[in-house]
């Protein structure tokens, strides 16, 4: 079943135009057109000394004349010519229709490719002639048997790299995804992580919300588990979520796509930058996309409006600068900030079905010759806020939010958004400019160049608003003015990327294919999203003042007995001048002062990256080859929010308290390098087994820079005063009879001897310091009974009973950040209260009493600190660094003709991030964090489990040109896993477990084809046997593996729907000039029995405590989208396209802002090419 292609095709003969957009242009920009430019001058010689339109690679016959194995069934003609020429890398000549309802026999063993080619066309009547290196023309045959020479010729298309990567899904050794040009352009993307709807497994996390990409792939997502790369590149960056945390965001615009692929599990497949859960590779758009077949200049238009969308009521972003006291119905609160009043959200109607406030327009040109190609495309996209559904909103309407088990994580967002509603927040404006320049030099070199702008302003809702915001809006008897939702101030970002590319493949050498890529992204960027109110004014003194008087004043006319605002007496009000009218006070007037808006929710982020990747493929053998690489990433973060000081305090509406977080635990700075190598050898004994061996070395360091200059300049929050080093717990031990019997012994010793005592004993004890006989006998027995209980303490008594405990105490350190169970008396045998003894209490009756019972401490236990040295305090954070080897197998098995066997064994490992390092350096209390001071000397370590089988079916139906099947199942299991506790800190969680089944198929007839993709998630679970027994460290009942991941952690966020399904069937009518096709997406409702169970027990809602968020659950999802190209002719296409057809009121899997999706889109474009 294997495909085998051609290593490499050299793309055709080139011509050059060179468009250039007006305005100012980075210097990278300015190099790749005055480097263009010099090819002008050899123009007129490359296009004479260009003889033919064949590329060089197919101007040699050594590749024709070499053999190879070959296995194509019988079936019809024009299906088993596509596939040899598409196996064989030629140019096949031919008029279609003598093809048409042939039959051929087939070809099976191994031939040249004109031996090849007779084998095919056996018994057709019809024959090959080579006309040129590489290219052949198909001809029919007279009686007599000679060639038929009179057909006209038609040129084939050369081997479809688009294709072959589709195939790939079913021979490659890896589980893998892809999308081409023509599959994304189906289809509008309201955001960008739709371009992931049509890949079974692959989600995007909080998919309506940053208007950027989060890969998720079987259940793992993060920055470096899934690394998002365009065009080699990584841009991906962490920003500060309030409550959730710290989320991954990869900013890119999918109208420069060409493809998408995805690698689900790790890899060591060149060019593919794969990280513990897989990788995303995105390819930008190339010359090759533009020019048409056959012409060295080429022009692109596309124009593409879409429905369902509305023009913001305000520009939320126009109010910093201005006086609040311009804007009608503004009002300053308390702290300074300013409440401005929230537009209405709108109810579509038909006119927002068709009105085109999301728009798109590019403009690419491109031109190539022999020498070089240039390619310059602008794109500019601006949409407005969506509309949600109508259909199906009532799952969204009545779900129990005081539930106590997961029934609660279901949000009941009609209570926000009501069907049909605009939802605010959710417009965006993208511009993007790419201008790529390669060279194709003597010797086989080929330089490329390249430069990509993205300008992006997009609306977000905060999650702490959010999710305040739901839970007002579910208080019954809360009375609302309005819905509690808000448009908020726009988020602005650029992000630059520059790229220098060399390859070198000379033609027939067995020792050099060498690709390398020096690149750099820089992101600047500023979000609204500290969780603070989004408007203040600066400080005045004379205002403050002001507003206490006026709190003080309104107060006294409240009708309301108390303290005053102020914290003054009541009585104030009639003794103060200032308050009481009677004494000749008037309300107080606002003073003069600066009324200038200001954003005071702002943070500013700065994330530069330079990266330098090389790798080598060598072919040791015929059938063996040897592939070496090596990459290296320096990246840096900066990062700052507007200043607690100025943007208010307390915990009122001005949302001060999450902005308080966000200035603590949100911005970091920090330096981190990267360095790897890896070797990988691929191994073909036989034309049925193919075995892969490699591994990967990776070495990193990082350096926390942002709390280094906070400690220079002693900011509090900075201070390093102590590190938590273990739990204390108190618990009662049932004294033995023997003990029991000892102790009243030494007891009633010692009241003898105190009840001996006389007046005398006492009155030397007490006035003469003198110990007589008989206080020394009654010290000595009351010695004895101290000594015996060990303390004061050692002793308590049940009152209930009388029956007496020992009082243990003891401490659980802390190791990696958890408490060791190992260490605890209760971490292999729980207190058990039900294990009781017979004994006899003080009234002589016989009773059932515990062995064991619990203290006085939390179920957490009471947190031990060991205060750090003064010298420590403003001490400079280490630098952490850390190296590791992954290994990786594989074996490719092709059990017959049309079946292959796949199984793999792969492992790679994950560093922490900038931001996880950074964002525990200190937490509560000044309490050093875990990673800072212990840094990950085990990094992240993925270890993949996969087995795989794939079946051609064209075995069992010959008709059609392609169908394929493949089925896998994998395990993974990451141990040492990063991830944030409750109180923020961030450890190494033990490990976590994934493992699911797959299925991919398609089929295409030529004028049907479709495809059907599924996967049934067996287990999504965050392990740590420490981390589960230090959140009920008496009793131990939460158990070790959590579905999901304990509470607060991120992961939880990450649980992907217990099975999904994506379905599409489409048809090609009117010679193909027409397509039609449709797309069903289904995700299961989101579920967690296990945490449901807990939950539902009489302890779980004691032991499953949540400081920071519950995740957000969905109900199941079925969404129909459908599109229709038509081709009018080669200059001109139409496309028409519906999302969403039935309207569905739906909330995406993952999401972390409770938002509904959009609803049915109608999407209209043109496309001109010239």
């Amino acid at each position: 079943m294997q495909r085998r292609r051609t290593l490499s095709v050299t793309p055709s003969p080139r011509t050059l135009a060179l468009p250039f957009p007006p305005g100012p242009l980075p210097l990278a920009v300015k190099a790749i057109m005055t480097g263009s430019l010099l090819a002008l001058s050899a123009w007129p010689m490359a296009a004479q000394a260009q003889s033919s339109s064949e590329p060089a690679a197919v101007q040699s016959g050594a590749t024709e004349d070499a053999t190879r194995h070959y296995d194509i069934p019988a079936g019809p003609l024009a299906q088993a010519l596509n596939r040899f020429s598409s196996e064989a890398g030629i140019f096949l000549v031919g008029a279609s229709e003598l093809a048409e309802g042939k039959r051929s026999p087939g070809v099976q063993g191994r031939f040249n490719v004109s031996a090849a080619l007779d084998e095919l066309l056996a018994d057709t009547g019809l024959s090959a002639q080579r006309t040129a290196p590489g290219r052949y023309r198909l001809q029919g045959r007279t009686a007599s048997g000679e060639s038929d020479l009179s057909v006209v010729t038609v040129t084939a298309a050369a081997p479809d790299e688009d294709q072959e990567q589709y195939d790939d899904v079913y021979d490659q050794n890896v589980t893998n995804l892809y999308i081409d040009r023509e599959y994304l352009e189906r289809y509008q993307t309201a955001n960008p992580a739709d371009v992931f709807k049509g890949m079974n497994g692959v989600y995007s996390m909080d998919a309506r919300n940053g208007h950027s990409i989060t890969p998720n792939i079987r259940g793992l997502s993060g920055e470096g588990r899934i690394p998002l790369t365009v065009d080699g590149t990584e841009q991906s960056t962490n920003v500060w979520l309030q409550v959730y945390g710290v989320g991954n965001r990869n900013y890119v615009d999918p109208a420069l796509f060409r493809s998408i692929e995805v690698e689900k599990g790790p890899s060591l497949s060149r060019g593919i930058k794969s990280g513990v859960g897989g990788a995303v590779n995105v390819r930008t758009i190339e010359a090759d996309d533009i020019i048409p077949e056959g012409d060295n200049f080429g022009i692109e238009v596309k124009v593409e409006g879409s429905g369902n969308t509305v023009d913001p009521q305000v520009d939320a972003n126009s109010y910093f600068g201005m006086d609040y006291r311009d804007i009608p119905g503004a009002e300053l609160g308390g702290s300074n900030n300013v409440n401005i009043p929230q537009p209405v959200p709108r109810t579509k109607d038909n006119d927002d079905r068709f009105n085109f406030d999301d728009h798109t327009e590019m403009l690419t040109i491109a031109a190539r010759n022999e020498v070089t190609d240039f390619l310059i495309s602008h794109s500019r996209r601006s949409k407005g806020n969506y509309f949600a559904g109508t259909h199906g909103a009532d799952k969204y309407t009545n779900n129990d939010a005081y539930a106590i088990d997961t029934e609660a994580n279901f949000p009941n967002l009609t209570k926000l958004y009501y069907p049909g509603n605009e939802i605010l927040s959710t417009s965006s404006d993208t511009e993007t400019t790419l201008v790529k320049n390669n060279w194709y030099l003597p010797d086989d070199h080929e330089i490329g160049l390249s430069f990509m702008r993205l300008d992006l302003e997009f609306a977000e809702t905060g999650p702490a608003q959010a999710l305040s915001s739901l839970g007002f809006a579910e208080q019954e008897h809360l009375d609302i003015d309005g819905q509690l939702v808000a448009e908020f101030p726009r988020s602005e970002l650029r992000l630059d990327t520059y790229k220098l590319s060399h390859a070198w493949k000379p033609e027939g050498s067995r020792w050099i294919d060498l690709e390398s890529s020096l690149w750099m992204t820089k992101t600047d960027g500023v979000r609204h999203q500290t969780g603070s109110g989004a408007y203040y004014i600066h400080e005045s003194p004379a205002l403050d003042a002001y507003n206490d008087l006026k709190a003080d004043w309104d107060y006294c006319r409240s009708g309301n007995v108390g303290n005053l605002p102020s914290g003054a007496p009541y009585f104030n009000c009639f003794t103060d001048p200032s308050l009481n009218p009677n004494l000749g006070g008037t309300e107080p007037e606002e003073p003069d002062h600066d009324g200038t808006i200001y954003p005071g929710s702002a943070q500013w982020t700065e994330h530069d990256r330079a990266g330098f990747d090389v790798s080598n493929r060598m072919r040791l053998t015929d059938n063996l080859a040897m592939t070496v690489a090596g990459a290296f990433q320096d990246e840096s973060l900066d990062e700052r929010v507007a200043e607690m000081a100025a943007s208010g305090g307390g915990i009122g509406p001005d949302g001060a308290m999450f902005h308080y977080a966000t200035e603590n635990y949100g911005p970091r700075s920090g330096e981190r390098r990267e360095y790897s190598g890896s070797v990988n050898f691929e191994w073909e004994p036989t034309s049925w087994l193919t075995l892969t061996a490699g591994t990967r070395y990776n070495r990193y360091s990082s350096y926390d820079e942002g709390l280094a200059e906070r400690r220079r300049q002693q900011i509090a929050n900075a201070a390093a005063d102590r590190v938590k080093t273990g739990v204390e717990l108190s618990y009662g031990e049932l004294l033995t009879e023997e003990e029991r019997n000892t102790y009243y012994t030494l007891a009633e010793n010692y009241l003898d001897a105190d009840a001996a005592l006389t007046d005398a004993d006492w009155d030397a004890w007490i006035y003469d310091d003198i110990t007589t006989p008989a206080m020394a006998a009654r010290n000595e027995a009351h010695a004895a009974v101290q000594e015996f209980r060990g303390g004061p303490d050692g002793i308590f008594q049940d009152y209930a009973d009388g029956i007496w405990y020992w009082n243990k105490e003891v401490v659980v350190p802390i190791v990696d950040g958890k408490p060791d169970a190992s260490q605890s008396p209760f971490g292999d045998e729980p207190l058990d209260e039900t294990e009781t003894v017979s004994t006899v209490d003080i009234h002589g009756q016989a009773v059932e009493v515990p062995i064991r019972t619990r203290g006085n401490t939390p179920r957490t236990g009471t947190a031990v600190y060991e205060e750090l040295a003064a010298d420590q305090r403003w001490a400079a954070p280490e630098k952490q660094s850390g190296e590791a080897w992954s290994p990786m197998l594989s074996a490719t098995l092709q059990v017959a003709s049309h079946s292959t066997l796949f199984a793999r064994y792969a492992q790679t490992t994950r560093f922490p991030s900038i931001f996880e390092i950074a964002s525990t350096s200190v937490n509560l209390g000044g309490t050093v964090g875990t990673l800072s001071t212990q840094g990950a000397s085990k990094p992240e370590r993925s270890t993949n489990w996969e087995i795989g089988y794939a079946h051609d079916l064209t075995q069992f139906f010959p008709s059609l040109y392609r169908a394929d099947a493949r089925l896998s199942y994998f395990d993974t299991t990451i141990d040492d896993f990063i991830e944030r506790t409750s109180t923020l800190d961030v450890i190494q969680f033990d490990e976590k477990r994934l493992s699911g089944i797959e299925f991919q198929s398609r089929f295409d007839s030529g004028r049907f084809f479709g495809s059907l993709g599924a996967t049934y998630r067996l287990d999504q679970k965050l392990c740590d046997e420490d981390y589960a027994y230090g959140m009920d460290v008496y009793y131990n009942r939460v158990p070790e593996c959590m579905t999901g991941g304990f509470p607060d952690t991120l992961t939880a966020t990450s649980l992907q729907p217990k099975y999904s399904i994506n379905a599409e069937l489409g048809t090609r009518l009117l010679d193909r000039r027409l397509e039609l096709g449709w797309r069903t997406t289904y995700h299961a409702k989101a579920e967690n029995d296990q945490l449901d169970d807990l939950l539902n027990t009489s302890y779980g809602a004691d032991v499953w405590q949540e400081s920071s968020m519950r995740q957000l659950f969905w109900h199941e999802t079925l969404l129909h989208d459908a599109y229709a190209r038509f081709h009018v002719n080669p200059h001109l296409s139409m496309n028409l396209g519906v999302t969403n057809v039935t309207d569905e009121y739906y909330m995406d899997p993952m999401s972390k802002i409770p938002v509904p999706g959009p609803g049915r889109t109608v999407t209209a474009g043109l496309k001109f090419r010239f």
